[in-house]
C-alpha cells in the first residue's frame, strides 16, 4: 500500500529536517568554538609561564633618612609577589636587624630583603 502525501506535508517535513540540521550545526559550532578557546587560553598561559624568570632573594643595606619609619621603608620595598602582606615583610626586616620595636633612628642602617632575577641584581645595585 502506497501512501500519498500532500506537497504541504512534504514541505513541512523538509523544513523540520532543515531546522534540525541547522540546530545540529549550531551546537557543533558552539562546541568547536569553546574547545578552540580553551586550547588558546591554555597555550597562552603556558607561554606566559615560560617567560617568567626565576627570582632570587637578596639583601641590601639602606640608610635611614630623617622622617623615615620602618613601615614607610617597608612600603617602598614591599613585594606583593613574595609576601602575603606588609606586616610579614616588616616582621622579617625586624628579625634580620634584631629589632624588638618599630622604632628606627635617622642615620642608622637597615638590612632589607628584596627579590630580583639573577641578571638584574648587578645592574640595579
Amino acid at each position: 500500500m502506497r501512501r500519498e502525501y500532500s506537497i504541504k506535508t512534504v514541505n513541512r517535513y523538509r523544513r523540520k529536517l532543515q531546522v534540525q540540521r541547522n540546530i545540529s550545526m549550531l551546537i557543533v559550532s558552539i562546541i568547536t568554538t569553546v574547545v578552540l578557546c580553551v586550547f588558546a587560553i591554555s597555550i597562552s598561559t603556558q607561554a606566559s609561564g615560560l617567560e617568567r624568570t626565576a627570582q632570587y632573594k637578596y639583601y641590601k643595606s639602606i640608610e635611614v633618612s630623617k622622617g623615615d619609619t620602618l613601615w614607610s621603608i617597608a612600603a617602598e620595598n614591599f613585594d606583593m609577589e613574595h609576601y602575603k602582606n606588609i606586616q610579614e615583610y616588616v616582621k622579617e626586616i625586624k628579625e634580620m636587624n634584631a629589632m624588638k620595636s618599630d622604632h628606627i633612628m635617622s642615620g642608622s642602617c637597615l638590612i632589607i630583603p628584596y627579590y630580583a632575577p639573577d641578571d638584574l641584581v648587578h645592574l640595579a645595585y
